[in-house]
């Protein structure tokens, strides 16, 4: 009778064990899966943002943000160097840092491009005014030729 006691306790034991460590398996194996789901998100959000930082490079016709696009790059390089360390928290707030760089580097080309714009209109009107200047001066010269040959011409 002892002896069914005891191999029911290590039997209920060995259930425990089992029980317990499967459970660990099964958490332990989904915090794999969730952390390789979100590395390969990671690695979408940096290639996303590489080829965002590839248009700002096309968009930026004038050439005005090459210092921020080339410091958005390293940055996006930073990252992947942290995604492959394992330190995630840290590739998101370079990630954030990148987001907001991108946005920056926006903002800067629309201002050089709205800058080029009136630059290019300031000078139209300037040509302009010089323009309705020598018209002026024309026709002060041409009325004052008129009065010139009205008195020197016999009536």
């Amino acid at each position: 009778m002892a002896r069914k006691v005891m191999r029911r306790s290590s039997l209920r034991t060995w259930l425990r064990i089992s029980a317990a460590l499967a459970l660990a398996l099964l958490v332990g194996g989904g915090a794999v899966r969730a952390l390789a789901g979100e590395e390969d998100d990671l690695q979408r959000q940096i290639e996303t943002q590489r080829a965002g930082a590839a248009d700002l490079e096309r968009l930026d016709e004038i050439k005005s943000t090459t210092d921020e696009i080339a410091l958005l790059r390293s940055w996006l390089d930073e990252a992947w160097a942290l995604r492959s360390k394992h330190e995630y928290d840290q590739v998101r707030e370079v990630l954030d840092r990148c987001l907001a760089q991108a946005e920056l580097v926006r903002q800067k080309i629309a201002a050089a491009k709205l800058r080029a714009q009136a630059q290019r209109r300031e000078a139209a009107l300037k040509e302009l005014r010089a323009k309705i200047a020598r018209t002026q001066k024309s026709l002060e010269d041409t009325v004052i030729k008129k009065k010139a040959l009205e008195v020197s011409a016999p009536q």
